[in-house]
C-alpha cells in the first residue's frame, strides 16, 4: 500500500524526532512514577484570611487551620492577591457574610478560595477547605457535631493515597500512561500530519486523479493507513515499556484494562489528528499544532496537576477535552476502580465526532475545489 511505503519514509526522516519523543516518554515516566509516595506528608502552608462574619462555621474552620499553619488576615480580597502573586501567602481563602446559613441550606460553595496552581504548596489548599465544609455539614444536618472529632478526621497526614496492597509496578505504570496520552499526541499528530500534507503534493494528487481508483478508495486507504499507524504505535510503545520497564505488570488483574484504555486513546488520537489534517495544510502549521496542542492539553487535562486543584473554570473547560476522561480512566484503574465504561464511552464518542467532521471538512473543500 502506497500510503504505508509514504509513512515508513516520513518516519525515517523523521528518526531524530521520534527518538526524541521515546527520550521524553521515559524520562517523564521516570519522574513522575519516581515522585509517588504511599503517604501524603502535609506543607505547612501561609493563608491569607478575608473574614466578613463571625460564625461558628467560620471560626472553626480558621482555627482548624491554624493548628498546623500560618494564618495571615486581610481587610480585602486585593490586598491579599497581592502578598498572593508575590508568593508571601499560598492561598487565600474567604468567609462571606451568612457563608455558614447557605453552607446548610444549599449545595454551592459558600467560600471563596483562590491558589497559585505554579505553586506547588498551594494546590492541598482548596481540597483541605473543601473537605471541611462538606465534613461540618454532615455533622450538623447528623446532629452530632464534635468540632475536635471533624479535626481528627481531618488530619491530612493519615489519608493513604494508594492502597498498600498495590506494588510499585503498579504505581510506576500509572505514571507510564499518565505521561503516554499526550506523548501520543505528539508522535502520531506530527507523523500522521506529515503523511497527509504528502499526499496533498501536486505530483501525487495528479496521480490520483488519473488513477483507476475512486476518490472513495484513496481516502480510504489513507484513513486505513493512519489507523495501521495508530495500532503500529501503540503496540511499539506499550510492548517497549511493558516488556522492558514494567514485566511484573503482565501479572498485574488491572493490566488489560489499562491496554483497553490506551489501545482506544491511540486510535481516537489518529482520528483527531485526521481531523487536524483537514484544517493544517501546510508543515509548518502542522509542526506548530503537534507541539502545542498536546502541551495545552496536558495542562487542561489533569496530567500535570490533578484537576481538582485548579480554578473553577479550568475544570469547566477540561470537560471538552478527552484526554481529561483518559486520565480520569486511568485514575480509576490505578485505585482498583475498574468500572471505566462511562469514561471509555466519553473517549469513542470524542473519536466518532472527530471522523464525522473530518468528512464534513473534507467534503466542504471538495466542493469549494469543485
Amino acid at each position: 500500500m502506497n500510503t504505508l511505503y509514504y509513512f515508513m519514509k516520513i518516519a525515517r526522516k523523521n528518526k531524530i524526532m521520534l527518538i526524541s519523543y521515546l527520550a521524553i516518554l521515559v524520562v517523564l515516566t521516570t519522574l513522575i512514577s519516581g515522585a509517588y509516595e504511599d503517604r501524603y506528608s502535609k506543607t505547612i502552608l501561609n493563608i491569607g484570611i478575608i473574614k466578613n462574619e463571625e460564625s461558628q462555621f467560620g471560626n472553626s474552620l480558621i482555627k482548624y487551620l491554624d493548628r498546623e499553619n500560618n494564618i495571615y488576615y486581610y481587610d480585602s480580597q486585593k490586598s491579599a492577591e497581592l502578598d498572593l502573586y508575590t508568593r508571601f501567602i499560598d492561598g487565600i481563602v474567604e468567609i462571606p457574610i451568612d457563608s455558614e446559613k447557605n453552607l446548610l441550606e444549599t449545595n454551592d460553595s459558600v467560600l471563596k478560595i483562590s491558589t497559585d496552581i505554579t505553586n506547588s504548596q498551594s494546590i492541598f489548599l482548596q481540597r483541605i477547605v473543601n473537605k471541611y465544609s462538606l465534613y461540618y455539614k454532615a455533622m450538623i444536618n447528623a446532629g452530632q457535631l464534635d468540632l475536635q472529632k471533624l479535626s481528627t478526621v481531618l488530619d491530612e497526614k493519615a489519608e493513604v493515597i494508594f492502597s498498600t496492597d498495590q506494588n510499585a509496578a503498579e504505581k510506576r505504570f500509572y505514571g507510564f500512561a499518565v505521561v503516554y496520552g499526550f506523548v501520543i499526541m505528539m508522535i502520531l499528530l506530527k507523523l500522521l500530519g506529515d503523511l497527509s500534507i504528502s499526499f496533498n503534493k501536486k505530483n501525487i494528487q495528479i496521480r490520483n486523479r488519473i488513477s483507476s481508483k475512486s476518490n472513495f478508495r484513496i481516502k480510504g486507504e489513507i484513513s486505513l493507513a493512519q489507523i495501521m499507524i495508530a495500532v503500529l504505535a501503540f503496540l511499539l510503545v506499550t510492548g517497549f515499556f511493558l516488556f522492558v520497564q514494567f514485566p511484573e505488570m503482565l501479572k498485574s488483574e488491572s493490566l488489560v484494562f489499562y491496554l483497553l484504555i490506551i489501545f482506544l486513546w491511540t486510535i481516537v488520537v489518529a482520528l483527531f489528528s485526521g481531523l487536524i489534517n483537514q484544517i493544517s495544510k501546510t508543515k509548518s502549521l502542522n509542526d506548530v499544532i503537534g507541539n502545542a496542542l498536546p502541551v495545552i492539553l496536558m495542562f487542561l487535562s489533569g496530567s500535570v496537576l490533578p484537576i481538582e486543584f485548579m480554578p473553577d473554570i479550568i475544570q469547566n473547560i477540561a470537560k471538552f477535552s478527552p484526554l481529561f476522561y483518559y486520565n480520569r480512566g486511568i485514575l480509576k484503574i490505578s485505585e482498583s476502580n475498574f468500572n471505566i465504561g462511562r469514561e471509555l464511552l466519553i473517549i469513542g464518542a470524542f473519536g466518532i465526532a472527530f471522523y464525522l467532521a473530518s468528512l464534513y471538512l473534507g467534503k466542504e473543500r471538495k466542493t469549494e475545489t469543485l
